[in-house]
This record gives C-alpha cells, structure tokens and sequence, in this order.
C-alpha cells in the first residue's frame, strides 16, 4: 500500500509540475523572460505562490524544466527510432525528418527561446547535453552504414558533427529571418548533399536531377 501512495504522489507531483511549465509558457509568450515572475506563472497556475515554490526553487530552475519538457519527446522519439533494425541510409533519413518536423510543428516554443538571450544562456547546458546525444546518435548511424558499405570509410564523429551541425543551422536560420521552409525539402537537400555530395562524376553528370 505504502507503494501505491508514493507512485500517487509522484503522479500528482508530475502532473502539477507540467501545469506549471504550461503556465510558463504563457508567461514567457506575453512578457518575455525579464517580465516573468513567479507572481506571474503563479497566477497563471492558480496555484500561491508558496505552493510554485515547493516544486521549483527560482525561476531559472522553472525554465530549466520548461526546455527539457519541449524537447523530451524528440529525444525519446529519435531513440525510439535508433533501435528499430533499418538500414543505416533509412535509418538516417528518419532521424533528419523526426528532427526537422518536430520542430515545425513546435516552431512558436522554440522561437522565444532562441530570440530570448537570457533564456539561451540559462539553457545552454541542457542543450549542450541534447546536442552531444543527437551527435553520438548519428556517428552510430555513420559507423553502421560504413559496417553495411553503405558509407565509405571516413572519421564518423567529425562527419556526425557536421551533419547535425548543418540540422541546427538550417533550423536557427529560420527563426533568425522569419523563414518556413518545408521539412521535407529540406531532408532531400541534406540527404542529398551529405549522401551524393556536390561534385559532378561520370554517374552524375552535369543538369542530372
């Protein structure tokens, strides 16, 4: 019994936990981080302020939570889908539409937390951490293409960062000029580019599509 109280509460902890980073999100979304307060998120929770307290120390930790929230269900996707058997070229191909989709369809979380310094900076760490997991995640694709002969032998690690370095690009660069670029095109084109390369050869000649 003692069991099933403590996993009640941890449901009601975690419950209470994610209406306080929806209301977080309002908040951030009408006043920015500067003008966010725990009055205001409080408030927004109808919840006291006392009670925001006991599940988030400062507003700095509540934001911290608040980004682990938005990308969580990216990063339990793409493990979902590094453990299915595909092929390393299928398996590659899923990783970059996952990651250019889900933020497409997330672009409003995502544009106050790249347009807001403040809050670039307190999340710096958790997405250093993000970051590090997407690019051992796709040199595991680039070692296993190179084991299938897919891929031909090259430094996986190095190739890992820039191709996840070119993802994170293309995706702040959209936020920076207020760009929509459909997901899919963009797949192609890094697919493409990455796979193929942008050198003509005899297979590929010149005006080839």
């Amino acid at each position: 019994m003692s069991n099933l109280a403590e996993r009640c509460r941890e449901l009601a902890a975690s419950a209470m936990k994610d209406g306080i980073a929806n209301a977080a999100l309002e908040v951030l979304r009408q006043y920015g981080y500067t003008g966010m307060t725990m009055e205001r998120v409080a408030d927004s929770a109808g919840v006291s302020k006392g009670s925001l307290y006991n599940y988030f120390r400062n507003k700095e930790e509540l934001i911290s939570f608040v980004f682990e929230r938005i990308v969580e269900p990216a990063v339990q996707e793409s493990q979902r889908i590094m453990a299915q058997p595909l092929g390393a070229v299928q398996k590659l191909e899923a990783m970059l539409r996952m990651l250019l989709e889900y933020f497409s369809q997330h672009r409003s979380l995502f544009d106050f937390l790249f347009h807001d310094a403040a809050i670039r900076e307190l999340c710096m760490n958790s997405r250093r951490t993000k970051h590090d997991l997407a690019t051992s995640q796709f040199e595991s694709i680039l070692r296993q293409g190179m084991q299938e002969g897919v891929f031909r032998p090259h430094e996986a690690k190095l190739a890992a960062e820039m191709l996840f370095g070119a993802v994170m690009f293309l995706i702040e660069r959209q936020l920076e000029l207020g760009e929509r670029r459909p997901p899919e095109e963009l797949v192609r084109h890094l697919l493409d580019v990455f796979l193929h390369g942008i050198r003509f050869s005899p297979s590929f000649p010149a005006g080839a599509e």
